[in-house]
């Protein structure tokens, strides 16, 4: 995705984002950001050659990993990951490379190589999965999400609005239950701003996103 000053360039968004691993099954992949010493001509050659894939830094992923996804950080999803994303307000993806594959109807997808080369940050090198400050996972000019772990009832502060997503067990709040993937917004004018795992005696915990 274009950082902001070239998106004005090109009349696209940009969109900072972050993913949380839901759920990921062994032996599964995300590709972020370049491989150490990989310049913008060595991608070029590879993008060339079909072999973009050797160019970008890949992690092993697990439950509760979450890494953070500035705009104009390459980055792809590999299989077996049920990602939860939290994203800037953007429709513009730029896609450099689809992984020699046909679409739906056997031709390749369209690609936007031109857009993706001027948006991709090359000094972006073998970034890592970020590390929890207390409760926050990630914090940006565009979205604050904290990890809660619910072993009693707990008040939301407000005064502003608040997404949920459960991530284990089930949530009650509102006279409503959620269980684990759903999610549910709790508005800033909500009265009653009480989360509580269900059954009471059990442990639940749930993404909590806000403006910053």
């Amino acid at each position: 995705h274009p950082p902001a000053a070239v998106a004005t360039r090109l009349a696209g968004e940009p969109k900072t984002e972050m993913w949380y691993m839901l759920d990921t099954q062994p032996g599964s992949t995300i590709y972020a950001g370049l491989k150490e010493g990989v310049t913008r001509p060595a991608f070029e050659e590879a993008l060339a050659g079909g072999r973009v894939a050797e160019t970008i830094h890949t992690l092993a992923t697990h439950p509760g990993d979450t890494i953070f996804i500035p705009s104009g950080r390459v980055h792809a999803i590999g299989a077996g990951n049920l990602i939860v994303e939290v994203q800037q307000n953007s429709d513009t993806t730029y896609r450099v490379f689809d992984w020699n594959r046909l679409g739906l109807d056997g031709k390749p997808r369209g690609l936007h190589v031109e857009e993706s080369l001027a948006s991709i940050d090359f000094a972006d090198t073998a970034p890592q999965f970020t590390k929890p400050d207390g409760e926050t996972l990630v914090t940006c000019p565009y979205f604050h999400v904290e990890s809660w772990t619910l072993e009693a009832p707990r008040i939301d502060p407000g005064p502003r609005f608040a997404l949920f997503t459960v991530v284990a067990g089930t949530v009650e709040c509102g006279g409503e239950r959620f269980t684990r993937g759903a999610f549910f917004l709790l508005p800033a004018n909500a009265q009653d701003r009480e989360l509580r795992p269900f059954p009471l005696e059990s442990a639940a915990a749930v993404l909590r996103t806000t403006l910053p």
